[in-house]
């Protein structure tokens, strides 16, 4: 068994870093950064930087990459807000007729969420299985509208709806990234 010999000489010095350039962002110019985005390389503060599960991205790559999932054509909102706003109308007569109590309020919970769901899968199947950037926006504001009108006969119901019936259509167009 042989001993390697020790190794002589001078170790060689650490390359001191250069003065690096300093780095402003390309939204906000007056902020210094040294995050890229790993996708396009452009400079970034924290507050346009994205956390993805591959590192942190500019708003302008996400938006792009999110993109791929929305489809929906202009047709396809008028389609979401008239089946949102017409099942709700409905929805919202009937709850509104049923009277006052706490029975009455109880069933409001869960015809309420089935409504919203009913509103959601309805939306989903008439326009093609297509997403739109703004389609939970649409269904949203077409079930609270479609649902005022009985706001006066039968408050506490009503309101129950519309926050059960839209959280629940909603729902079902909410993609996480």
């Amino acid at each position: 068994m042989t001993i390697p010999e020790p190794i002589t000489g001078t170790a060689p010095s650490p390359d001191l870093p250069e003065a690096e350039e300093v780095v402003y962002c390309t939204v906000h110019a007056n902020v210094e950064t040294t995050l890229r985005c790993n996708r396009c390389g452009r400079p970034m503060c924290t507050r346009c930087a994205v956390r993805t599960p591959v590192g942190y991205r500019c708003k302008e790559c996400v938006r792009e990459q999110q993109d791929k999932f929305f489809d929906a054509q202009v047709l396809d909102y008028l389609i979401a807000a008239g089946v949102s706003a017409v099942i709700s109308f409905f929805a919202a007569a009937f709850l509104s007729r049923l009277g006052w109590g706490f029975f009455i309020i109880m069933i409001a919970f869960f015809i309420s969420s089935a409504v919203g769901g009913i509103i959601g899968r309805s939306v989903f199947r008439l326009t093609g299985k297509r997403r739109g950037r703004y389609t939970d926006i649409v269904v949203g504001t077409a079930v609270v509208v479609g649902a005022l009108p009985f706001v006066l006969y039968n408050p506490i119901a009503i309101i129950i709806f519309i926050f059960s019936a839209t959280s629940a259509a909603v729902g079902q167009f909410h993609i996480r990234l």
